[in-house]
């Protein structure tokens, strides 16, 4: 997020069900960015699961003065959703008091939700890096290093995530690889809602399967055969048609005119 701070970000999880957790299972890092991108390290927020649901409020001064120093914020971490439809959210949800004391005191209080994605995948991430390094297959992180710009015309960014669980059986591995592909499609719309950043996801009933193997010497020379044979079927055809050729020029040639 590159003009929105930590303090008044929040990373929440709504599903299928009606449950709406303000906070995630697992482990999410904020990191402040100064005005230029770069990554504040004293300013290092930690959430895990022993702290879900319970937030340290910034207070007003805070917030504000991160604002006034067109500050950033970095995500970085994983988590935890069923596999229900649902959606997980970047907003401000969390902070409505403070948001409210902004507005008591006449401040405009403009959320710019300029983004650019980093890296989003759904499985394990060591599993992920080891299948992107044997297979050419799925995709898998098709929003890597996607930018959008908040223009302020539009409060809501909703991102339409279709996850597919894939299996990948790689040549010589006593296991599988278990992760999820998923397509996206992305929207921007008007609302008076809190502007807020959207990734809605919903899983496929259908799962994908990728499997590697080696063919065994008798099918490379069947294989060979063929192609042999389709050459020399080919050569002999083209040669019939060269003949013919040849033919007609020489019956032309012969051809004398009689008036």
């Amino acid at each position: 997020m590159h003009r929105l701070p930590c303090s008044i970000i929040s990373l929440d999880i709504s599903d299928f069900t009606g449950k709406h957790t303000l906070n995630v299972q697992g482990k999410i890092e904020k990191n402040n960015l100064d005005k230029e991108g770069k990554i504040l390290k004293t300013d290092t927020i930690v959430i895990t699961k022993e702290k879900e649901n319970k937030y340290e409020h910034p207070n007003f001064e805070q917030v504000k003065n991160s604002f006034d120093s067109s500050e950033g914020c970095r995500l970085k971490g994983e988590f935890k959703v069923m596999r229900l439809p649902g959606n997980f959210h970047i907003s401000s949800h969390s902070f409505a008091d403070v948001i409210k004391e902004f507005h008591k005191r006449g401040i405009n209080f403009d959320m710019n939700l300029t983004h650019t994605i980093n890296h989003i995948s759904f499985g394990n991430e060591k599993d992920i890096h080891i299948i992107q390094k044997k297979f050419n297959e799925g995709i898998i992180t098709p929003l890597d290093n996607y930018t959008v710009v908040d223009n302020m015309d539009g409060r809501l960014f909703d991102y339409y995530l279709k996850i597919v669980p894939t299996i990948y059986h790689a040549l010589g591995k006593k296991r599988d690889y278990n992760i999820f592909q998923f397509s996206s499609n992305y929207k921007k719309t008007k609302s008076r809602m809190i502007p807020t950043l959207f990734f809605r996801y919903d899983l496929s009933p259908i799962q994908v399967k990728f499997t590697q193997f080696k063919q065994n010497m008798f099918e490379i020379v069947i294989n060979c055969c063929a192609i042999i044979g389709g050459m020399y079927t080919i050569a002999g055809i083209l040669n019939i048609l060269l003949l013919r050729m040849v033919k007609n020029l020489e019956i032309n040639d012969k051809k004398v005119e009689i008036k």
